[in-house]
């Protein structure tokens, strides 16, 4: 802060920390330092506050320097160090004008939180199970190992967990098929997973974990002593593990608890000496533990699901795409980006397959608008989308078809899409499917460009209700358009005997939003109204399309014909 005007903002920031009782501390590097009292509702506690960031793009930081009375050991927001998360990231947006205001705003929140945290308990409680995984994987020291998890069947009470990563840092990897682990070590660019595998041991919960009352659990017993206080069932599950010769194989005991706040679990060292003797008497062994359960310290172990279950349904508030057959024909620009978002829908997963088909290489001319690159130059594009997509996603199930989709031998499956941007294609495909028995014609939806990206068009086949394609061109003779969109006809470019229609990157993008967009209505409701959709770039001069459910063309030759 170097102007008057800026050294006239800091005096005043400056002036309300000192007013609230704060003390200037020694700078640490650019951070600037300050300790005081935060008050509460039962006194004050002190703290210190750190700022290094005068834009206030990120929060002034608050430590607790000591506890607040009559409070838990384990207080949600407050990790180990005294760290308080007293304002989410992007709850608020603090004044860089005026930093005294910006400052006593954090330190408000701070003190209504603190507030809440020590004086209710029900609030307490709610906070540590809405935020449960920020508590148990790193509010805490020393920190829990990482858990990779994969696919888990509901009902089963073993999976088997391998090591993976690179050497130095490396991660149990917890899956019920070691294809679907090997998948990931590839995708990483790991060492493929060690041969043998772990035995985990999953316990279930259909209650909400409590708040512990002296903190995480680090021994046995604690843990014993938690699980017991919320649901009896999960402890006499565990117990029952330890009743059981199978855990005495392994030189670890290795739990994983899934409740309603997310999946957790904890690693036990087993004496090698007593698990071998008891090996024939493990209830002896269970005894054992029982005797020394608050000296044996247990890892914590912090779970991040990896399944394609997680990845694919995550964000979602509608189902996603497993278990169906989805067929995109052409995999151009508006392909390339329209595939990738059908796989980050679920496309491919479960039962369901995603098929690509696409006779060309992909070309240089390709490389400025297409989601491939370098890597794929000269490749078939329809086998190096398939590459890319198991790449990023291993347990997805892409066919590559490097054909032509002409004659037509593709229509079948749950969606076909026509993404060629090819007139000549798009009507022979919607005559093909019109020519199936209407019980077996599967939705068809077209997605297209016009005016070198000016605006782009979409159209859904389901029901004889509704448009073909062939309803989007006049009946009279002249193919004019149904909808006149152009005002002035695209700008074409020849080279030999290639011709192209140029575009921006930005074009196709929008395109397989488009698309994305009307299958994510298909998805929600089973009808993705409007059928026929037009979006245009901002600064377009073509004519205005509403966007609707479009009644069928009298008289047309396609869809009239065959009714």
């Amino acid at each position: 802060m170097g102007s008057e005007h800026d050294l006239t903002r800091m005096g005043a920031a400056l002036r309300l920390l000192r007013d609230r009782g704060f003390t200037d501390l020694p700078r640490k590097g650019a951070t600037r330092r300050f300790e005081g009292p935060l008050p509460y509702a039962r006194g004050s506690v002190r703290i210190r506050l750190e700022i290094d960031d005068w834009d206030f793009v990120e929060y002034p930081r608050i430590v607790l320097l000591e506890a607040p009375e009559d409070t838990p050991a384990l207080l949600p927001h407050i990790n180990a160090i005294g760290g308080f998360c007293y304002l989410a990231a992007g709850l608020a947006i603090l004044d860089r004008y005026h930093p005294d205001h910006a400052l006593a705003q954090c330190l408000d929140k701070a003190a209504e939180e603190l507030n809440r945290l020590a004086t209710d308990p029900q609030y307490r409680q709610g906070e540590f199970q809405s935020e449960f995984g920020a508590s148990w994987n790193i509010g805490q020291i020393p920190m829990p190992w990482p858990i990779l998890l994969g696919s888990i069947e509901s009902q089963g009470r073993q999976v088997q967990g391998w090591l993976v990563g690179d050497a130095g840092q490396r991660s149990l990897a917890i899956g019920g098929k070691a294809e679907e682990i090997e998948g990931l070590c590839r995708a990483r660019g790991w060492p493929a997973p060690a041969t043998s595998a772990s035995t985990c041991w999953i316990v279930r919960s259909d209650a909400m974990p409590t708040l512990p009352k002296t903190g995480l659990p680090r021994h046995l017993g604690e843990m014993f002593s938690w699980i017991r206080s919320w649901d009896r069932h999960a402890y006499g599950e565990i117990q029952r593990v330890l009743g059981e010769r199978a855990y005495l194989a392994e030189p670890n005991l290795i739990v994983l608890l899934h409740t309603p706040a997310g999946w957790f679990g904890f690693m036990l060292e087993l004496d090698e000496v007593k698990r071998k003797y008891y090996r024939r008497k493990p209830t002896f062994m269970r005894q054992s533990l029982h005797r020394q359960a608050d000296t044996l310290a247990i890892q914590r172990l912090a779970a991040e699901e990896i399944s394609s279950d997680f990845v694919h349904s995550r964000n979602l508030t509608y189902p996603s795409l497993k278990n169906r057959k989805i067929t995109v024909i052409g995999c151009g620009a508006i392909g390339g980006y329209l595939v990738q978002a059908l796989a980050k829908l679920g496309a491919g997963t479960g039962s369901g397959e995603l098929v690509v088909v696409d006779p060309d290489l992909l070309g240089a001319e390709n490389l400025g608008r297409h989601l491939l690159g370098f890597e794929s130059f000269q490749l078939p594009k329809a086998q190096a989308l398939k590459q890319l997509l198991q790449h990023q996603f291993p347990s997805s199930r892409v066919t590559a078809h490097p054909r032509s989709a002409y004659p037509l031998a593709d229509l079948k499956g749950d969606l076909v899409i026509d993404a060629t941007g090819e007139e000549a294609f798009s009507e022979a495909i919607n005559f093909q499917r019109l020519s199936l028995p209407e019980d077996i014609r599967p939705p068809l939806l077209h997605v297209w460009l016009l005016g070198n990206g000016q605006c782009i068009q979409s159209l859904w086949q389901d029901t004889a209700k509704f448009a073909c394609f062939r309803c989007l061109r006049r009946n009279d003779g002249t193919r004019a358009p149904r909808f006149e969109v152009l005002r002035e006809q695209d700008q074409v470019k020849i080279l030999g005997c290639h011709a192209f229609t140029p575009y921006a990157v930005s074009a196709p993008m929008s395109a397989a939003a488009l698309a994305v967009d009307s299958i994510i209505d298909w998805l929600k409701s089973g009808a993705p109204s409007p059928r026929f959709r037009t979006r245009y770039a901002e600064n377009h001069t073509s004519r205005q399309v509403k966007s609707q459910d479009l009644q069928p063309l009298a008289g047309c030759p396609a869809c009239q014909a065959q009714s």
